[in-house]
């Protein structure tokens, strides 16, 4: 059956912009690895405090961190069409605690986005942790969002973003048999962000 996306979602209030695709195939695996969501009063742990849960799926992996990565490389990497990875985050919130982008039926939005992308029928805009939606190629019709939150949601936080690559290293250090292909698409991304920061 063909796979068009692979499509993960984190929860942060800051440094995930809300759509961003990865077209490699062990970035988009290792992207699912260092997965962060903020815990809510509803999960495990300190209401807003970033942990990692792999592919959102840490809870039920039946087997480890470093042997679930090869898997994802195997399998994946096997089909003859490979599928587009994508990370979202509908949590972005402004610093007066609101959420920027209002979520449900307009999640589709960055979705159909995304699958133009990977038909080429849009280009995106690239930076060192993927390619995100220009303003102009996001279907936006009726939407509630202003330009400034807009900016907000598509842009990404380079400094952030380094800060948060000595916490994705320390996180994937923990797992056994983790896959040399993952921590080479760990260095590209760090390198993408020191060229980038210039």
């Amino acid at each position: 059956m063909p796979i068009d996306a692979i499509i993960f979602g984190g929860r942060t209030r800051d440094r995930e912009p809300l759509i961003r695709a990865i077209h490699d195939l062990a970035e988009g695996v290792y992207d699912g690895l260092t997965l962060g969501a903020e815990a809510t009063a509803a999960a495990e742990g300190k209401e807003g405090v970033l942990h990692y849960d792999p592919m959102s799926n840490r809870p039920f992996m039946a087997y480890g961190e470093g042997d679930y990565a090869q898997h994802y490389l195997d399998i994946v990497g096997a089909a003859s069409d490979q599928p587009i990875f994508a990370h979202v985050n509908w949590f972005q919130r402004g610093d007066d605690g609101r959420f920027l982008w209002p979520g449900y039926r307009d999640n589709l939005r960055p979705l159909l986005w995304l699958l133009q992308l990977r038909n080429g029928e849009v280009e995106g805009r690239q930076t060192p942790v993927g390619i995100v939606p220009t303003k102009e190629e996001l279907n936006l019709e009726g939407v509630d969002v202003t330009p400034e939150d807009l900016d907000t949601l598509l842009s990404i936080d380079n400094a952030r973003w380094q800060q948060e690559m000595a916490n994705r290293a320390e996180h994937l250090e923990q797992f056994d048999r983790m896959p040399g292909a993952i921590w080479e698409a760990h260095r590209r991304v760090a390198k993408a962000l020191e060229e980038d920061a210039g």
